[in-house]
């Protein structure tokens, strides 16, 4: 005979009933922090150290009140020097312990400058740590120093392996050094542009890939009056490989868009399994435009912000990142996405104050999309959001930081360019910022290495920080633990 009344609750019930009451008792941020993603979406704003996000901030009139300021958001700082900086193998594979960041030489009266410049990486090396963490030499496309391809060990290529899909998008050439190593290509340089692109398309584990390049424009997206040479077809893999996908007849299936029209379209309802979306305008979307009169280097330096009206023939960053999670969220099983503001480090490199407080602001419209969609068509449980940069770019401190190390930008109010100079014209080892929100968000404190107090006080954080082969720890733990 059945017995009715009390009866043994067995660990599963008493587990479950506990995990149910923690969610109810510590909330939505609590439980965010704890779980682990279905999806993963690393932002990265390439060159933009610290005081590029606080001067686009200042001019915005935002400062402590950017999404990346609200409720739920970890805020560290991050290390991104390479393992040495030759362009090729040195075949040693020991870390240059000169490189590795130290808050006492960085932060230097006399030196720290010199220190900065000297130590730096550039965007292959940073973005191999980033997809694979692995230091390298500058230069290297997901290649060892020992001369070796790090296969099968990318972000992309593990996602893929799990039965999630991946991409990446960008504002600059889809072959570049961050879309390269980040959409798991493998080359031991980042300057085989045309390789590097037939290896992406070649792959099997991209299904979105979008940015410039497009071999029939020019920067100001004209179209050219001659063919398409196959220097200008470099970063699309090639003359063959762009007569194929024009003619939608690529071997591997892939849906070329070009317009933005056609982005916006993919932006919405069903999608095509793969989509190249190559923008109609050559290097970057926005950064190396002219406009209608042709401003030279020297005239674009001391451009106000949108002071040049934009292309129109070409998408957002925002745009095209709505279009690319429209067609990724369609695998139940998750995805991998990279998003790069690639031509922040352009204008800095060029110390074009103007233009990158523009290409900054485009980047966090699409930090803005990516929110949306986690609370529209995901949640905060179930996909994690990192937010950082590869590497600083141009130094730029206060309007006499040339005779004043170190000394703050100025807030100029709203709409107003901040008081900036550019110390360098290149990159530098400062350390840069690393937001995280999300499923396992909780975990990058796990992997802080360190404290420096300086850039605590100077950007209002607690100034520990971690390294960018840390944040591959944390994403490759994420997408193998699944949801």
């Amino acid at each position: 005979m059945q017995r009715v009344g009390p009866r043994f609750v067995g660990p599963a019930l008493v587990l479950a009933v506990f995990f149910a009451w923690c969610s109810a008792t510590f909330g939505q941020e609590g439980a965010a922090g704890s779980q682990q993603p279905k999806n993963v979406i690393l932002m990265i704003s390439d060159g933009a150290g610290f005081n590029s996000w606080l001067a686009t901030e200042y001019y915005r009139g935002t400062h402590g009140r950017e999404i990346y300021d609200g409720d739920g958001w970890i805020k560290l700082a991050c290390t991104t020097y390479p393992l040495n900086t030759s362009s090729k193998p040195k075949n040693s594979g020991k870390q240059d312990e000169a490189l590795v960041y130290d808050p006492a030489k960085a932060w230097d009266a006399e030196t720290g400058y010199r220190y900065l410049k000297t130590t730096a990486t550039d965007s292959a090396a940073a973005g191999t740590a980033l997809a694979t963490g692995i230091k390298t030499y500058n230069n290297a496309i997901n290649w060892t120093d020992e001369n070796q391809p790090i296969m099968g060990k990318t972000l992309p290529e593990i996602a893929h392996g799990l039965g999630k899909s991946a991409g990446v998008v960008t504002s600059v050439q889809w072959s570049h050094a961050t879309p390269a190593t980040l959409g798991g290509a493998h080359n031991v340089s980042r300057n085989n542009y045309a390789e590097i692109a037939d290896e992406m398309l070649k792959a099997e584990y991209l299904q979105v890939i979008m940015g410039a390049g497009h071999p029939c424009f020019d920067d100001d997206g004209r179209r050219k009056t001659d063919e398409p040479s196959d220097k200008d077809c470099q970063y699309v893999g090639g003359k063959e490989h762009w007569q194929s996908l024009s003619s939608g007849k690529h071997p591997k299936g892939w849906t070329l868009i070009q317009t933005p029209e056609e982005f916006a379209q993919l932006a919405e309802g069903d999608t095509p399994t793969k989509v190249l979306g190559t923008a109609e305008v050559a290097t970057t979307l926005q950064q190396g435009r002219g406009g209608a009169l042709g401003l030279v280097k020297e005239a674009i330096v001391n451009s106000k912000p949108f002071e040049v009206p934009k292309n129109q023939n070409v998408p957002s960053l925002e745009l095209m990142t709505r279009a690319a999670l429209n067609v990724l969220d369609n695998n139940p099983k998750g995805f991998f996405l990279m998003i790069e503001g690639g031509a922040v480090d352009w204008a800095n490199h060029a110390n074009q104050g103007g233009r990158m407080i523009e290409e900054q602001s485009d980047f966090l419209a699409a930090v803005q999309a990516v929110c949306d969609w986690v609370e529209k068509h995901s949640s905060w449980e179930e996909t994690l959001v990192i937010l950082t940069a590869d590497h600083d770019c141009g130094l730029p401190w206060g309007p006499e930081s040339d005779v004043q190390p170190f000394q703050p930008i100025t807030d100029a109010g709203s709409g107003n360019m901040p008081g900036l100079h550019y110390n360098h014209i290149a990159h530098s080892n400062s350390l840069v910022p690393v937001f995280a929100k999300g499923a396992g968000a909780a975990r990058l404190h796990e992997f802080v290495r360190g404290k420096d107090d300086r850039a605590g006080e100077t950007w209002g954080f607690s100034g520990e920080y971690i390294d960018n082969t840390d944040i591959f720890r944390l994403i490759e733990s994420a997408l193998r633990a699944g949801p």
